[in-house]
């Protein structure tokens, strides 16, 4: 019998159960996924390559995914996870004014994707025009986003005048003005200072508030 084959059979092989086993593999192929898309691109990669890689039989991947559109989806979704993770930072001290909490999520945001170019390089350009279903993964991240800047700015906002339907649409617009802000930032390769990115994305959100904010 086989090493693989004790692996599969259902039996203990060193020390870890088949299960704990699959995931290991998972996770290898989802980070060697990860720096392959974001280094190589989505269309450049070969389901042998990542593999290879990631020291996973090929018959492993496909324990765990169907293929390689499959493990885009499941990278795009960590890599967005922690995106979404860092804008969190900002709501992490409710105490602080919105002004603070607005600009400790944005330094956090623009820094991830400063530090690590796989993240902005599969979030913003390797998941586009795949598919319809990666698509619609791509509007979900969109969707979350603006509940992040609704969840932000509601106790803000005059609801009287701008009801909660209208204030969502604004935010469209004001996520997909700090996309394109960061997008264009990445395509300069970081050639502005962090502060400055994080300052001019900060003026547009102030100038959006401004308008729909309480007014005395």
């Amino acid at each position: 019998m086989t090493v693989a084959d004790r692996d599969l059979d259902g039996r203990r092989y060193r020390g870890a159960a088949p299960g704990q086993r699959q995931q290991q593999r998972r996770a290898r192929l989802v980070e060697a996924a990860t720096d392959a898309f974001g280094t190589e691109g989505y269309r450049n990669t070969t389901v042998t390559t990542i593999c290879g890689n990631a020291g996973v039989g090929k018959r492993y991947f496909y324990e765990s995914f169907t293929d390689s559109e499959d493990l885009l989806l499941e990278v795009y979704r960590d890599v967005t996870a922690r995106m979404l993770e860092a804008l969190h930072q900002g709501l992490a001290d409710p105490g602080a004014d919105l002004d603070t909490q607005v600009r400790v999520g944005l330094t956090a945001y623009f820094q991830l994707i400063h530090d690590d170019p796989r993240v902005p390089r599969i979030a913003f350009f390797e998941i586009l025009g795949v598919s319809p279903a990666v698509d619609r993964a791509y509007h979900e991240v969109l969707d979350a986003l603006v509940d992040i800047c609704l969840a932000l700015i509601t106790p803000h906002v005059d609801v009287a005048e701008h009801p909660a339907a209208s204030v969502r649409t604004v935010l469209y617009g004001l996520v997909g003005a700090i996309l394109i802000i960061a997008q264009k930032w990445v395509l300069d390769g970081y050639r502005a200072p962090l502060g400055d990115v994080v300052d001019s994305s900060c003026l547009v959100i102030g100038a959006v508030l401004d308008r729909i904010g309480p007014h005395e």
